[in-house]
């Protein structure tokens, strides 16, 4: 088993997002649990992604985030009353 392709348990706990980004730039992981293999994690489709693909969506969350992002709240209220209106005003109840 090659060292480089493994890890225990722990370190996916640690840092579950890197664990993950090592799968999608498509390596094929070997998960160690009470020192032996416990699982061979790699991307559903076995592809690395295009990076470029991936950019242009990332980007398209990144506006949609930046525009839901432009609301202002208002500094005299509490969050309690600021989080009560933002439910009232989604489910249309006063």
């Amino acid at each position: 088993m090659n060292k480089d392709n493994t890890i225990s348990v722990q370190e996916v706990r640690k840092d579950p997002l890197s664990f993950l980004s090592q799968i999608n730039k498509g390596k094929k992981i070997t998960v160690i649990y009470h020192s032996k293999p416990f699982a061979t994690v790699m991307s559903a489709d076995g592809k690395v992604p295009n990076q470029q693909k991936s950019t242009k969506h990332m980007l398209q969350y990144a506006k949609l985030a930046r525009d839901s992002a432009k609301i202002t709240l208002d500094s005299t209220k509490s969050h309690k009353e600021l989080y009560n209106e933002s439910i009232a005003k989604k489910y249309g109840v006063s």
